[in-house]
């Protein structure tokens, strides 16, 4: 599809053409994505879009603009077009077999921050190793484990920890629910698959359809892992140390603050900005 057709009209006039189509399928961010294609992809600086209005692209780069309008119409999320997700002001390769990093995430970091620094970390499910690398980025872990059941979602976080010259994570493909970590931990940090599966059939086209299920479904209730970790913890979990784990909306504070509960386990609630019970500090 030929969005933007001539390469002879300015950067100001390119950027109201491309937004005004992204805007019209209600896209709206439109204007800021425009500019961050053009800066990511393009190599083109915020500065000189904000200054060389009359700036001319290459018939080249008119092709890849229009192929960006074109995914970003179908529904293709903007991060997975870039391969670029941003996580505590650190930018991630993604790709479709890692999620998108999310603002409510790094509430995780937030925490562990606050009461670290810690010696040995595992982040169980890494994905795209966002929340391992910021950890060691941020100097709040020593010693970093991460943990993925997905061999290609390991690659994308060890490249991202290759692009960052971290030396202090080892990456290990392990089926947590399936298999025992030999070793005790100081920080244990997880943001588990938590849709269950009704709620999974019901989610929007742009998740559904690009994000991998694997990391968003139990395929069950979505209560899965809370369970395991709830029986288990004490064997990863030193006797002083803290488990910090994000939650999904739907599976309420009191069913999860039960588990723990029952197995002799403490959980502090942390509120995300939009008031909801967000993430889960668990300690003995």
């Amino acid at each position: 599809m030929e969005i933007i057709k001539s390469n002879n009209i300015g950067l100001h006039d390119i950027i109201k053409q491309a937004k005004e189509k992204l805007f019209a399928a209600n896209i709206s961010n439109a204007q800021k994505e425009v500019e961050w294609f053009l800066n990511k992809k393009l190599s083109i600086s915020l500065s000189q879009i904000i200054i060389n209005k009359n700036h001319k692209l290459s018939q080249k780069n008119i092709i890849q603009l229009n192929k960006f309008i074109t995914q970003r119409l179908k529904g293709k999320p903007f991060q997975y077009i870039l391969n670029l997700g941003t996580f505590y002001g650190y930018d991630f390769f993604i790709n479709k077999h890692t999620l998108i990093p999310r603002p409510e995430t790094e509430l995780i970091i937030d925490i562990a921050k606050k009461h670290g620094p810690y010696n040995k970390a595992i982040d169980i499910g890494t994905g795209s190793g966002n929340i391992a690398i910021v950890l060691s980025k941020e100097n709040i872990a020593k010693h970093i484990d991460a943990i993925d059941i997905s061999k290609q979602a390991l690659d994308v976080a060890k490249y991202n920890g290759s692009q960052y010259n971290i030396k202090n994570i080892n990456y290990f493909q392990l089926d947590f629910l399936m298999n025992d970590i030999a070793q005790k931990y100081d920080l244990v940090v997880s943001n588990p698959p938590y849709i269950s599966n009704a709620e999974y059939n019901k989610l929007e086209e742009h998740i559904k359809f690009y994000e991998p299920k694997i990391a968003l479904t139990d395929g069950k209730n979505g209560l899965m892992f809370y369970k395991f970790f709830a029986k288990n913890l004490n064997k990863i979990l030193k006797p002083k140390g803290k488990a910090i784990i994000e939650i999904g909306i739907e599976n309420t504070k009191i069913k999860i603050d039960k588990l723990f509960l029952d197995n002799n386990y403490h959980c502090t609630w942390h509120k995300d900005l939009n008031g909801n019970y967000r993430v889960c500090e668990v300690s003995q």
